[in-house]
């Protein structure tokens, strides 16, 4: 949203009851500081606005990679283990190895795997 699309929708009458309200609201001496805070919390809102779109562009432009990377190596991209990989071990309290089960999954077992 700009500033157009706000001028555009108020007119002349409008803006001048506006400016009036607040004339009578903020008082004529402390009207250039409360402008002047406004203009800065509105150029705060700006930078963090900006920050925000360029990280979700960022985000998006990661995404895109990281597609792009596995389209190229579908077959990569699925493979949990190979057929030939050895069973994991791991040390007891004696010093030697006890085969280590994969976690339960609750599915079925893939046939041909």
């Amino acid at each position: 949203m700009t500033l157009a699309v706000i001028f555009d929708s108020i007119g002349f009458g409008e803006w001048f009851v506006l400016l009036a309200v607040i004339l009578v609201v903020v008082g004529p001496k402390r009207l250039p500081s409360a402008a002047r805070t406004v203009g800065q919390y509105y150029s705060k809102f700006r930078r963090a606005a900006e920050n925000f779109k360029r990280q979700l562009l960022d985000m998006d432009t990661e995404f895109t990679k990281a597609v792009q990377e596995v389209e190229k190596q579908p077959e990569d991209a699925f493979t949990v283990g190979s057929a030939n990989a050895e069973p994991a071990t791991a040390s007891d309290d004696t010093g030697g190895t006890v085969p280590v089960e994969p976690p339960a999954t609750g599915m079925p077992p893939v046939e041909g795997a």
